[in-house]
């Protein structure tokens, strides 16, 4: 795929044939005058796209496409060209703008000699949702260019159409996706994992329930078994359910461990019995995905079954299985657990501690403040400021004055979170401390936070800072813009949120 060039480098290119070409983009050329200007412009920029400097064709083709309608007729008939890379990028490009009236020429292009031209026009038609090129790009699947391959599976997962399932599911069984087994009985395919990832992708999109045997069979595999639950969980039906209850029962680790993930995708009550007892397998990663999953089912029948082993697997012996425990208790708010997650704050393993913060923000619950706010003695900066984002998240008040202390932590990360945080949290104590913190405060990032949360606030003694900031000529530029910005709204009446700066 071509990429478009950076504006910096374009300025910077002293090639002829970039300044020429920017001439006729903006319609400088003489022979520009005695034609429609458009037309003129579009075929010069058409047949730039054969250029061998990458950086004239690249602009070329950014150009046509952002012409859009007026280039399509053009671009058509770009397909027939004698240039390969100009009927690749017009392939490319008509995908693109978005014309189905380019469908047929793209079709037609499907059997180009050249292996780029075809991968193009089958991305474009499915850019296209062309359901008529289903059968021709079916037949593509027969090519010998594995990108070509990749590019019209991808192309068949955006039509989700049900006549590519078939097909897609013999691409996944080809000889170029053999099959090999490794000491524990997981498959292994020695082809092109990437064919085969978009296939189990494109799969999922048709949501066949002819795609469910061979998406189970793939639930051993250790390469896209992960993405085959994902597809399966697309896939509505008993047919699903039935089947995954079998396969809980596996042998084998990886099988287990991706049945389980497709409970997180289908999210059927009759699973959370199931997930329940799978908080107990042998295998660490089987008690990860059970538990992870079970933080997906947030009804209150649900959650009567699930809390409790939950917080019994926070004493699991597997750190990682502790988190997604922790991950989970967030999500159905569970109040038995909020003393529980407050003491793992403190743990020194970093993933655990944060997931616990992260839960702990997930409640509108006064004790998860108290929780939050307490923790915020301690000793590792990082986690300072994951907990002042999360009382930021959180919106309780009572955190306040705990906010105001941190303007002078040693951290400026962290009194950057807290001055954001009070700008938040809409309370006008905050007011005089950010002032006073504004008089000693070294940093630019932490200095912009500030006098944007004194534009949130607002009030008199606000525009007043404001006011001195924003004519303060030794002042960080984008500090005395956030103070004038600010000002504009205050002065007018108006009140000030974070996207008022941007």
């Amino acid at each position: 795929m071509k990429h478009m060039i950076e504006r910096d480098e374009l300025f910077s290119c002293k090639s002829a044939k970039l300044l020429i070409l920017m001439f006729l983009l903006f319609g400088i050329c003489a022979g520009c005058l005695d034609k429609d200007p458009v037309e003129a412009r579009v075929n010069t920029l058409v047949q730039s796209l054969g250029d061998e400097d990458e950086r004239v064709s690249s602009l070329s083709a950014n150009e046509l496409c952002a012409i859009g309608e007026p280039a399509v007729d053009p671009l058509i008939k770009a397909l027939k060209d004698d240039n390969p890379q100009v009927r690749s990028l017009a392939a490319q490009n008509l995908g693109i703008i978005g014309d189905k009236k380019a469908t047929n020429s793209l079709i037609k292009a499907l059997k180009d000699p050249v292996s780029e031209v075809r991968m193009n026009a089958a991305f474009s038609l499915g850019q296209l949702q062309a359901v008529e090129a289903v059968e021709p790009l079916i037949e593509l699947l027969k090519d010998e260019n594995g990108e070509v391959i990749r590019y019209t599976v991808i192309a068949l997962g955006m039509l989700k159409d049900p006549r590519a399932t078939e097909p897609l599911c013999e691409v996944l069984k080809r000889d170029d996706a053999s099959i090999s087994y490794d000491g524990d009985s997981d498959m292994r395919y020695t082809g092109n994992s990437n064919i085969r990832s978009e296939a189990v992708f494109a799969l999922g999109e048709t949501g066949d329930p002819r795609a469910v045997d061979t998406l189970l069979d793939l639930l051993a595999d250790k390469e896209v078994g992960r993405s085959a639950a994902s597809s399966l969980g697309r896939i509505k039906g008993e047919y699903v359910f039935g089947k995954l209850i079998k396969l809980l029962d596996s042998k084998n680790p990886t099988t287990r461990t991706n049945a389980v993930a497709v409970y997180e995708y289908i999210q059927d009550p009759a699973a959370v019995p199931i997930l329940v007892r799978m908080l107990n397998d042998q295998v660490p990663e089987v008690r990860i995905g059970a538990a992870y999953s079970l933080g997906h089912f947030n009804e209150s029948e649900e959650i009567a079954q699930t809390e409790q082993p939950l917080i019994n697997a926070l004493g699991d012996s597997k750190v990682e299985v502790q988190a997604a425990a922790a991950g989970s208790l967030g999500r159905i708010e569970s109040k038995k657990a909020i003393p529980l997650l407050a003491e793992l704050i403190q743990s020194k393993d970093s993933t655990l501690c944060e997931t616990a913060i992260y839960s702990l923000a997930r409640y509108k619950d006064p004790e998860a403040a108290d929780a939050l706010i307490a923790a915020l003695g301690n000793e590792n900066w990082h986690i300072r400021m994951k907990i002042v984002y999360s009382l930021r998240e959180v919106g309780d008040t009572r955190a306040v004055d705990p906010l105001i202390s941190l303007l002078g932590d040693e951290s400026s990360g962290v009194r950057k979170g807290a001055a954001t945080a009070l700008g938040s949290l809409g309370d006008r104590r905050a007011v005089e401390p950010l002032i006073k913190a504004l008089e000693t405060e070294r940093e630019s990032d932490v200095r912009i936070s500030e006098v944007q949360a004194l534009g949130i606030l607002g009030g008199p003694e606000a525009i007043n800072c404001l006011s001195r900031v924003s004519t303060d000529k030794d002042e960080y530029n984008y500090v005395r813009s956030s103070a004038e910005k600010a000002l504009v709204i205050l002065k007018g009446g108006g009140t000030v949120n974070p996207s008022s700066f941007y």
